[in-house]
């Protein structure tokens, strides 16, 4: 059986036909600065080449605070904006079709597709970029209320990380699905225990997460998709990213791998 990541239908014809696709990016920190920074360009790649224009909306309730300077997308005049608020509009002012992306000062939930997507829209692709379960629970029944939708979650420790494309869609007519994060760490998601307070100094940030590790899950994250709209297939499903030792490794969406974490479905359903 093949393990490749083939594209959904709505990938396909967007990619052939044109089309709309909303992209909606959940956490606007470390990783999803700089995965909006790749956004920018795959949509000014995507838009190059004849394709429509990327219709992208990004959700964070926090604000910049002085340990976020530097290491995440941001300068010191944006200290106690909204994250999400600074990013489109920094995205806007650059130019070309990032002048309609939007952005909500609030936190995702599952729900919030309700009032994005439209009929224009073929698909949508979530982004996952925050540090917490329960915004990955959110994500998780998110995709599982649509019917062509692909979440792709780069979670991360200080010195490595994974990401993991989870998808419910219709695959050459056949609906399809793949496991989330959630499906595959749930129990360690359904345990999961805030850590209080907030890094409060680049130290105290650096210690939590290496430097350039977010730069590294946002491009793998957003490679992803490239590789499916382009190609009309992605060669695998996760990619696992160690920094201290200079390993990338990946897995195919296979039933057999997906065992290991107790997740007992198949790829068509």
């Amino acid at each position: 059986m093949s393990t490749q990541f083939t594209a959904p239908d709505f990938i396909s014809d967007i990619s052939q036909n044109g089309g709309k696709l909303l992209v909606v990016v959940v956490g606007a920190g470390g990783t999803g600065s700089a995965l909006l920074g790749k956004l920018f360009q795959l949509n000014n790649v995507i838009t190059s080449l004849g394709g429509d224009a990327l219709d992208v909306v990004v959700f964070d309730d926090d604000t910049v605070s002085p340990s976020n300077v530097g290491r995440q997308a941001y300068y010191p005049f944006d200290v106690g904006r909204n994250k999400s608020e600074v990013l489109v509009e920094r995205f806007s002012q650059f130019g070309g079709d990032a002048g309609n992306w939007r952005y909500s000062p609030t936190k995702f939930h599952s729900g919030s597709l309700n009032t994005l997507t439209t009929f224009r829209h073929k698909g949508v692709i979530i982004f996952g970029c925050v540090d917490n379960a329960q915004g990955r629970i959110e994500m998780h029944k998110a995709m599982k209320n649509q019917r062509n939708c692909i979440y792709i979650d780069a979670g991360n420790a200080q010195r490595s990380g994974n990401v993991i494309a989870g998808m419910k869609a219709v695959v050459g007519k056949q609906e399809v699905y793949y496991p989330t994060v959630y499906d595959l760490y749930r129990t360690q998601l359904d345990e999961w225990q805030p850590v209080a307070g907030d890094s409060c100094s680049h130290e105290e940030s650096i210690r939590r997460q290496d430097f350039g590790l977010n730069d590294v899950m946002a491009f793998h994250s957003v490679q992803i998709l490239w590789q499916l709209l382009r190609h009309g297939v992605c060669q695998y499903q996760t990619v696992s990213v160690d920094l201290e030792l200079g390993i990338t490794s990946h897995h195919g969406a296979d039933p057999e791998y997906w065992s290991m974490f107790g997740f007992g479905g198949t790829a068509t359903h």
